[in-house]
């Protein structure tokens, strides 16, 4: 696992699920992280492949680092 700023945002994007290899698909999947690591975003959970855009972490406040 990388390094983040708390346990449950490191927790959060690297979860995953047996039932949804998509992470869009899977309710329990709250943060998308992009292949390269320079971005991090909540899920959209609309059905669709959206996220919004994070820099803070939503658990701890700290700023998220970029890749």
């Amino acid at each position: 696992m990388r390094d983040y700023c708390c346990e449950r945002l490191g927790s959060a994007v690297e979860h995953r699920c047996e039932q949804h290899p998509d992470p869009f698909d899977c309710p329990d999947h709250l943060i998308w992280r992009s292949e390269d690591g320079s971005s991090l975003g909540l899920i959209v959970h609309d059905g669709g492949g959206s996220y919004v855009q994070i820099s803070y972490c939503p658990w701890c406040g700290s700023q998220v680092a970029k890749a």
